[in-house]
C-alpha cells in the first residue's frame, strides 16, 4: 500500500520497467508487521513470535532479482503470508525453482502456481 502509486504507474509503462516494479513492491510499512505474523505460527509456542521471521524470506526477496532473473518483475510477501507473489513476464519455472531452493534449505517446502492473467473491464 505504501508504494501503490509508484506501483500502479510501473505496471502501466510498456513496456513494465522491472527494477522500478521490483522497488515498488518493497514494502517497507506493512511486510516487517506480517512477517512476524506469520512467524508466530512457524514457531514453537513456547517460544516469543516477533522474534523471528519467515526462515527464508529475506533470501528469497534479495536474491531473486529482475538482474537475476529475466522476466521477474518484483517479489514479495502476499498478504499476511505465507504466500510469496512472483509478478513475472517470463522465467516462471526459474524464479520459483530457485525460491523453492531457498526455502529447502531452511527445511521449508514449496508448492507453486502459475497463474493466469484475465482481461480487465473498462469503466465508463
Amino acid at each position: 500500500m505504501q508504494r501503490l502509486a509508484v506501483l500502479t504507474t510501473a505496471l502501466g509503462q510498456t513496456p513494465p520497467d522491472p527494477e522500478l516494479i521490483y522497488e515498488a513492491m518493497k514494502d517497507r510499512v506493512h511486510q516487517p508487521y506480517r512477517k512476524t505474523l506469520v512467524s508466530y505460527f512457524l514457531q514453537p509456542k513456547d517460544q516469543h513470535p516477533f522474534a523471528f521471521q519467515i526462515p527464508g524470506l529475506p533470501e528469497v526477496t534479495t536474491q531473486i532479482t529482475p538482474a537475476s532473473h529475466p522476466g521477474l518483475l518484483g517479489i514479495c510477501l502476499s498478504g499476511a503470508g505465507p504466500t510469496i507473489l512472483a509478478l513475472a513476464t517470463g522465467g516462471f519455472e526459474a524464479i520459483a525453482e530457485d525460491a523453492r531452493k531457498i526455502f529447502k534449505t531452511f527445511g521449508i517446502s514449496v508448492d507453486w502456481k502459475l497463474l493466469d492473467v484475465v482481461g480487465g473491464s473498462m469503466v465508463q
